[in-house]
């Protein structure tokens, strides 16, 4: 056993290219095997490790044991379906993407912090802090003395501004975590991919351009619905659906004006129908598809598979705020609009980013003024 923490000892491994080494230890028996489900210890070049050991990589706030960080790290280059599937069969914990990425970064060397470790090298950092602190009263100390033995040099420095160095005034005082950017950079990519038109004879239209369509679940359990959709995206008002108020004929007009849409861009057709499609035109007028995550859904669309539906359309998963929102909508290509229960002033803001993200995809489709 070595006095070095378990993830230290996996790091330095990693980057050094170290091997990592599975052992099952009974009693004085101790044979190497390739079974990490099997072994019992684990070492990293000369330290070894108990494989049940809890760890300070936290997920979901809860401390991992080494054998899942392991695993993790071995499926480094790994999809994150084969992983998860993985874990599932060995009976051993899994880690979400974005946590994953996050740790396979830190070990490969590829970053130098990670957010889900806690409290590492936290001896060191007080140590950096007390002799920073020691040698900058030390320098304080010798300054004084020394401006106290000269007037003149005593007169000037009040006049003295303390200088930084070009790596201090870039980087300021704390270190500042930009992964946030990464989610905006998706989303970006994400709006181009949708918006990009499938090539210029589609774009450009030889008569007038029909209405377009937006697709709404006709589950009973959707938020937005038929009874509910034009109130909420013409006046920025939520109000609950009443499935008894659904128009007969399953069609309602949003009105939607804008400077940027040709006028027959400003009349949206909303169904949650689609057996009246039986065109393909019909298909190419749709902007945008909500859905409650269940795949019963999508049975007569034109791309039945979600994985492939959202590589085509613009998809949305409407909820309340405080739901979680089901592991299905998160793999899928869908962004999720979240209403709270009680504060409508937000309803405004919320419709306000649908409508631009909404104007978008309508000028890629040759909706917009020339």
């Amino acid at each position: 056993m070595s006095d070095i923490s378990p993830l230290k000892a996996l790091h330095n491994a990693t980057t050094k290219g170290e091997p990592i080494t599975f052992v099952i230890i009974d009693g004085e028996k101790s044979d190497v095997t390739e079974s990490i489900k099997d072994a019992t210890h684990v070492k990293f070049g000369e330290s070894q490790f108990d494989l049940n050991t809890i760890t300070n990589f936290y997920n979901d706030d809860k401390a991992q044991g080494l054998r899942a960080v392991v695993f993790c790290w071995l499926h480094d280059k790994s999809s994150i379906v084969d992983y998860r599937n993985e874990c599932t069969e060995l009976k051993i914990p899994d880690f979400k993407f974005l946590v994953k990425t996050e740790l396979t970064t830190w070990l490969n060397g590829n970053s130098d912090t990670c957010k889900f470790v806690k409290d590492e090298d936290v001896s060191d950092t007080k140590s950096s802090k007390s002799k920073s602190s020691t040698s900058k009263t030390s320098t304080e100390t010798s300054g004084k003395k020394h401006k106290l033995e000269d007037p003149q040099i005593e007169r000037i420095s009040h006049f003295e501004r303390e200088s930084i160095d070009h790596n201090a005034a870039l980087r300021g005082s704390k270190n500042i975590d930009f992964g946030y950017l990464i989610s905006d950079a998706k989303k970006f990519i994400s709006q181009l991919k949708r918006s990009k038109p499938a090539n210029d004879s589609k774009s450009k239209s030889t008569g007038p351009k029909k209405q377009p369509l937006i697709i709404v679940s006709p589950a009973t359990t959707a938020l937005l619905s038929l009874s509910n959709v034009k109130e909420f995206l013409e006046e920025g008002t939520f109000v609950e659906p009443n499935p008894s108020e659904r128009p007969a004929g399953g069609l309602v007009t949003v009105t939607h004006k804008s400077e940027n849409l040709i006028s027959s861009a400003q009349q949206i057709m909303v169904v949650d129908n689609v057996e009246m499609f039986n065109k393909p035109e019909y298909w190419d007028r749709v902007v945008a598809i909500f859905t409650t995550g269940q795949t019963w859904q999508f049975a007569k669309y034109k791309y039945s598979k979600p994985e492939e539906l959202f590589q085509k359309y613009a998809g949305y998963y409407f909820a309340y705020q405080a739901e979680p929102t089901p592991q299905q909508i998160k793999e899928w290509n869908v962004t999720e609009i979240k209403v709270d229960r009680d504060k409508r002033f937000r309803d405004k803001m919320i419709v306000r980013d649908f409508w631009a993200d909404v104007e978008k995809i309508l000028i890629a489709k040759g909706y917009g003024k020339d």
